[in-house]
């Protein structure tokens, strides 16, 4: 505000004064002298006055008025700059979170498998009828079951957190990663666990699904936080992968 109002100011004590001059040089002068002339002879007339003065105030806010696109450009890179740490700082922050959610998402896988083989050992565990060991079967089979559906339940909320991890650092992070990512979460939610004719527990899918989360997991793990960048995974895993999910595609 201050700047623009030493530039009107300065605007109107040069514009003053040298109309003022103008008009205080339309006295006589010699015939001989051009308008616009200086010398010892001839006094500048009323004309030259405002010419040349209309020059030294349109330099005078050329460079005024270059000096403001300066301060205004030096301005705008500073909040590019800015904009671009703050990208940056958001794009690690997410990835380092991605990273730990995904570790707990297979964390979690293992225990589900792990507790349905407890289970499926539970039930194909000898027992006499009406005794104790009956008894003892049935309570672990029951704990056992509330146990894979807290974990299931677990699982569930687990990649909620994910989705949205990933909705909030979609616009920071490369389409392929969220793509990706995007994938495996809908694979795993997609995921059951199956209660057999036999009784048994089985657990579709979980070799696939653990392979593509560990492929991904390997792909949040080779982000540079230097860098900024993902390092290129080995393609063979992937092919892997789509072989494991359609073994019978020619």
């Amino acid at each position: 505000m201050l700047t623009k109002t030493l530039l009107v100011f300065f605007i109107f004590v040069s514009s003053t004064f040298f109309i003022h001059m103008s008009f205080g040089a339309t006295g006589e002068r010699d015939a001989s002298c051009h308008v616009l002339e200086i010398s010892e002879h001839c006094d500048l007339s009323g004309i030259g006055h405002l010419v040349y003065g209309d020059l030294i105030v349109g330099g005078v806010l050329a460079l005024f008025f270059h000096h403001l696109a300066h301060k205004n450009q030096v301005r705008i890179d500073k909040i590019i700059s800015s904009n671009e740490d703050h990208r940056l700082k958001r794009k690690d922050f997410a990835v380092f979170h991605l990273k730990s959610q995904v570790t707990a998402m297979l964390f979690n896988l293992g225990r589900i498998k792990k507790t349905a083989e407890f289970y499926n050992a539970a039930v194909k565990s000898d027992y006499h009828p009406l005794t104790l060991e009956e008894k003892e079967r049935t309570w672990k089979i029951r704990t056992l079951n509330e146990r894979i559906k807290f974990e299931e339940e677990k699982l569930g909320r687990l990649l909620d957190v994910v989705r949205s991890t990933l909705v909030g650092a979609q616009d920071v992070l490369e389409p392929e990663v969220v793509m990706q990512t995007d994938g495996v979460i809908t694979f795993v939610g997609e995921m059951v666990i199956e209660e057999q004719q036999d009784g048994m527990m089985e657990f579709v899918k979980y070799a696939v699904s653990k392979k593509k989360v560990l492929y991904l997991l390997e792909k949040l793990k080779s982000y540079s936080a230097t860098m900024h960048t993902f390092k290129k995974v080995e393609e063979n895993i992937e092919k892997e992968l789509s072989a494991s999910v359609y073994p019978n595609a020619t």
